[in-house]
Order: C-alpha cells, then structure tokens, then sequence
C-alpha cells in the first residue's frame, strides 16, 4: 500500500510542476469572462482600498471599527479567492467563497448599526438583523433582497441540493478547466453580489465615494446600479 500512495505522490508531484493555465487564456469565451470578473473584482477592490485609506488616515467623518472594516476586506478577500478559483475551473468551491463573502460583506456594512453581528452565528439571523439596519431600509431594501436571492442560489452548492449542483471531480489532472457554462454561472453571480456591494457602500458612505480620485471614481462609478445612481450622486 505504501508503494502505491509513493507512486501516486510522485505523480501528483509531476502534475504540480507541469501545472499551467496558458491553455485556459488560449479559450476566447475563457478570458472575456476573465476580464469581466476581473473588472468587477477591481472595482470593489479600489473601494475597499479607499475606506483603509481614510481610516489610516484617521478620518473622523468615517466611524468605522478596525473589526468592521475587517468583515468588508474579508468579503473582498473571497472574491478574490473565488476569482482565483474560477480561472481554474473550481467552480463549486469559487461558489463556496462568494457565500463566505456575503455573510462578511453583511457584517462589514451593518456591524457599526448592531454590534451583535460580530457574535451571531445563525446566518439566518444575520440576514434578518440587517435587514433591520438603516444600511437596507426603505429604497435600499431591494438591495438587501437580492443579495438574499444570489445567496440562496449559492445554498443550493453548499448543500448539493441535486446531482447537478455535484462537481464530481475524481482526479486533479481535471484542472485546469474551462465549462463556459458553470463559468458563465459565476460570472453573473459575481456581476450582481459586486453591484450591491458596491451601491451599498457607495449609499452608506457617499462621503468616501465621492472623495475617490477621478480614474477610480469612474470604475466604481460604472459597477453601480442603475436605479440607485442619482441617489449615489444626490440628485434629486
């Protein structure tokens, strides 16, 4: 038996060290997809950028903690993994991490409205208690309400709800992949959650938002939501 795990240690051990992704950015549909992650991904990630900016800073205007700022890097940080995971075809666990991300990102936007999100571990419970924050009251209450939607979809991979949310991956030599459809799936997913991050930040703490320089301005400017963007702006 211990032959055969060697031997099998050795050719994992090959596999790694011969491991690309070049033939994956070979695939047109691959690498438009890639980019389009990739944009929404950034967008997010100058924003969050910007919030640890002002808090080094010390800006009194920005009552944030250290922990929720933490929860809103944190939900960027599985974006970012997801992203990481996508381009690799591991499709399930890049779903996986956009529920992490969602959970923190609730956390990040409401924790300075109900410190006990810090502390709740029903998931349920912390949709519930955001939902009660002023952060997704009134017009934002759709926000939240998607949010909620693009979560469930994702529920139904944490819980292999049938056979075809199942990966059904047996051997490594399957990465890396590309199925433009379970890519397609991701890619859409990470398209709306990053929109109501983004319009939920940029509501909540317009000040931040509109103290952005000029360039990163207009990447957030384009990933938020159509109908909230007068408000982003104060127009009447």
């Amino acid at each position: 038996m211990s032959r055969l795990i060697k031997e099998d240690f050795d050719k994992l051990c090959t596999f790694i060290k011969k491991y690309s992704l070049s033939d994956v950015l070979e695939i047109d549909d691959a690498k438009k997809m890639l980019s389009s992650l990739h944009k929404k991904y950034f967008a997010y990630l100058v924003l969050i950028e910007e919030i640890h900016h002002k808090i080094e800073q010390k800006d009194d205007v920005l009552k944030m903690s250290k922990e929720q700022y933490e929860y809103l890097q944190e939900s960027c940080s599985d974006v970012g993994q997801a992203f990481f995971l996508t381009f690799h075809g591991c499709y399930k666990g890049a779903k996986l991490l956009l529920r992490s991300s969602i959970e923190n990102f609730l956390k990040g936007s409401c924790l300075d409205e109900d410190k006990s999100l810090s502390s709740t571990k029903s998931v349920y419970e912390v949709f519930d208690k955001a939902r009660a924050t002023g952060t997704f009251k009134e017009t934002k209450a759709s926000l939240h309400a998607q949010l909620h939607n693009e979560y469930a979809l994702l529920c139904q991979d944490v819980h292999t709800a049938d056979v075809s949310h199942m990966a059904s991956i047996t051997a490594l030599n399957h990465f890396p992949s590309f199925l433009k459809e379970d890519a397609g799936n991701i890619s859409k997913m990470v398209q709306i959650i990053i929109s109501i991050y983004i319009t939920t930040i940029a509501l909540k703490y317009n000040f931040v938002y509109h103290s952005m320089s000029y360039d990163y301005k207009d990447i957030t400017n384009k990933e938020i939501i159509n109908e909230y963007k007068k408000e982003v702006h104060n127009i009447s």
